[in-house]
């Protein structure tokens, strides 16, 4: 059956001004015209969100979560550019991580889009250390990596558990990663009060991550034995970061920048389920947290934050304002640099022949990008006709 070409117009950032054709759910010829056209719409992979709680009052980790919730999601992040998301689950019993992937999965194979949006699963916990570092994490939910339990969760998950974050120092970690590494599961290192020492060898076990690096560590560390310094440090790890003026300040951002190089920087949100709600008290996991009335999410004590309520169309100009970087940049990391650390089909890592055709056009502003549509597997998601 022949199906009719789409084309989009519209300025590539850094690469000029272009005709963008769309070829049944593949990107076809991407054509320069000129130089960049000012005022007119940019054209970008869509964006990609590898840790994402919940949105838009649905909670990945709710204790009721039905797969009717799970993607009702979607045309809330389609209105921010998101084309792929990683549907984060938190630190959790053991029976509630094998009832909540399942959900996932039965969502996954009951919605197309869910599954086209979804390249995979992010477990976040529970295999960390109880310390100064939890944040809204449980500490009596926490245990040591137990990699026959974990495939329990990967056999509920129907094997789509992409990425895992834990502590390096729990017992039992550099085996772990070993064996993620080898299953090609992503580990990321978050949440830690780990030594340079177990920061440095987790990095040679395998693992890729600093998941949302300068955050979920304690808020006084040694000058010089920390954590931070050691991630930084170890050129093996991508960083991931929340961009939302809460989490880094602007010099942070720079020093992250500077160290791991524009390609290994990853824009999330690590959003939870307040993204898009009004003010007030709402609570993950029974840890009570509250958004507060200019966007910040804490811990209902005050004693930390507790994920966000960013959106990566917002993501990405702060992170520009953040880091001094340019909008090609930014969106490199919005787009480019999550598909290429996730190595899944269906992630969309830039505007080329044959890649599929998850396409954004939308119009900068300083605030956020402005989405005027959004296409997915080469179909119109937003806005969308019904």
């Amino acid at each position: 059956m022949f199906l009719a070409s789409i084309y989009l117009d519209g300025n590539l950032p850094g690469r000029g001004y272009a005709r963008v054709e769309i070829q049944g759910d593949r990107i076809g010829e991407v054509s320069i015209a000129g130089s960049e056209r000012p005022g007119a719409p940019l054209l970008s992979p869509g964006l990609a969100d590898i840790q994402l709680n919940g949105f838009a009052g649905v909670d990945f980790s709710d204790p009721e979560l039905e797969p009717e919730a799970a993607w009702s999601v979607l045309p809330h992040l389609w209105k921010t550019g998101v084309a792929s998301f990683c549907p984060t689950l938190i630190t959790n019993s053991q029976e509630r991580l094998l009832r909540n992937l399942r959900i996932l999965e039965t969502a996954r194979k009951a919605s197309r889009r869910f599954a086209q949006a979804v390249p995979c699963y992010h477990l976040e916990g529970p295999y960390f250390s109880p310390g100064n570092a939890r944040g809204v994490h449980d500490p009596a939910l926490m245990r040591p990596p137990d990699w026959r339990l974990f495939q329990e969760l990967q056999e509920a998950a129907g094997g789509n558990i992409g990425i895992v974050t834990l502590a390096p120092e729990v017992p039992g970690a550099l085996d772990f990663i070993h064996r993620a590494r080898s299953a090609g599961v992503i580990v990321g290192l978050g949440h830690t009060e780990a030594s340079p020492e177990q920061i440095h060898r987790a990095a040679e076990a395998g693992a890729e991550l600093s998941t949302h690096l300068g955050n979920g560590c304690p808020q006084l560390i040694d000058r010089h034995a920390n954590p931070l310094w050691a991630q930084l440090a170890a050129d093996r790890l991508s960083a991931s970061l929340i961009c939302d003026t809460f989490h880094l300040p602007p010099d942070l951002v720079k020093v992250i920048v500077r160290m791991k190089g524009t390609d290994r920087c990853i824009l999330i949100t690590d959003a939870t389920h307040v993204a898009t709600l009004r003010p007030g008290r709402y609570s993950i996991v029974g840890t009570e947290i509250e958004l507060l009335p200019n966007g910040k999410v804490i811990r209902a004590d005050g004693a930390c934050l507790g994920g966000s309520a960013l959106a990566m169309n917002r993501a990405v100009p702060l992170f520009m304002q953040l880091s001094g970087l340019g909008l090609e940049e930014a969106l490199r990391a919005a787009t480019r640099n999550p598909a290429r650390l996730l190595r899944r089909q269906g992630m969309c890592a830039e505007l080329a022949p044959q890649q599929p055709a998850n396409v954004l056009r939308a119009q900068y502003h300083p605030e956020a990008l402005q989405v005027e549509a959004l296409f997915l597997g080469g179909d119109e998601v937003y806005p969308s006709s019904g």
